[in-house]
This record gives C-alpha cells, sequence and structure tokens, in this order.
C-alpha cells in the first residue's frame, strides 16, 4: 500500500492478490504456480461476488515476479504488488526505495516464520532436487 500512498480504494485488491500470489504451490503443488494462483483467485473473485477486476486481478499475480517495470493495465496496483513482493523475496536485500527501518517494521510486526526455507524445501520435493526445483521455478514464474 506504501507504493500506492495508502489509497483505500485498492486495499481489497492487493489485499487479495497477495492471498492468492503463490497459493498455486499448495493448490495443484506446482513450481510454475503463476496460472494455477490465477485461476484459483479468479474462481473465488466470481464465485463470492467480491467485484475485483479480474484484469487488474489477474495482472497482480501473473506479473509479481517480473525483474523490470510493469507497464500497461492497471500498473498502479501491477507495479506496487510487484515491487512489495521483490523485497519480501529478497527479505528486505531489495528495497525499492524504502528505508531498512520501514522495512524491519513490517518484518516484525508480520514474522515469516520460515516461509522462505519452506519455499526452498518445496522446491527440492516437487522438483526432485533443489537445484532442478529452483529451474523449475525460475523458468515458470519470473518474467522480463
Amino acid at each position: 500500500m506504501h507504493f500506492l500512498d495508502n489509497a483505500a480504494e485498492h486495499e481489497q485488491m492487493v489485499e487479495t492478490a497477495f492471498v492468492y500470489h503463490d497459493i498455486g504451490l499448495w493448490t495443484d503443488q506446482e513450481l510454475a504456480y503463476l496460472e494455477p494462483s490465477e485461476t484459483v483467485a479468479l474462481r473465488d473473485n466470481d464465485k463470492n461476488g467480491w467485484g475485483l477486476d479480474p484484469d487488474a486481478l489477474r495482472g497482480a499475480i501473473h506479473w509479481h515476479h517480473k525483474v523490470f517495470k510493469y507497464e500497461g493495465m492497471h500498473a498502479d496496483v501491477i507495479e506496487a504488488c510487484r515491487k512489495a513482493d521483490w523485497i519480501d523475496a529478497t527479505q528486505g536485500w531489495c528495497r525499492k526505495g524504502i528505508p531498512r527501518s520501514a522495512i524491519a517494521k513490517v518484518e516484525s510486526t508480520f514474522p515469516n516464520c520460515g516461509f522462505h526455507k519452506t519455499l526452498l524445501r518445496l522446491a527440492k520435493e516437487y522438483g526432485g532436487s533443489t537445484l532442478v526445483g529452483g529451474f523449475k521455478v525460475m523458468r515458470g514464474i519470473v518474467k522480463w
């Protein structure tokens, strides 16, 4: 929300995108989890009548690992989610202009409880080895 100036109109979209952005790892046990995650999010959006723009929701999930800036429809929300996920995925190494103190505050409020270690374990379990699984993850989720 920081990247969106805490604009209330984006809150539900950002919350929903982050609930679902990696869910395909568990629902489909899939290392290339973007499309399965999108499918579950869009289905639940429709089923529960949340009224979220499906293109924005799909985009926030699909592009959250994009290496370079996202430009296109819904760029405000998609780019905010992309930047936030890079901060989280790199455990604050990549800061996207956020002060270290702010990242530390978020991490202390919402500890990851071993989430990053779980991702490594799943890469090994689903891919057969950490190396092969890591390659499948990179090939399946990183966008340029």
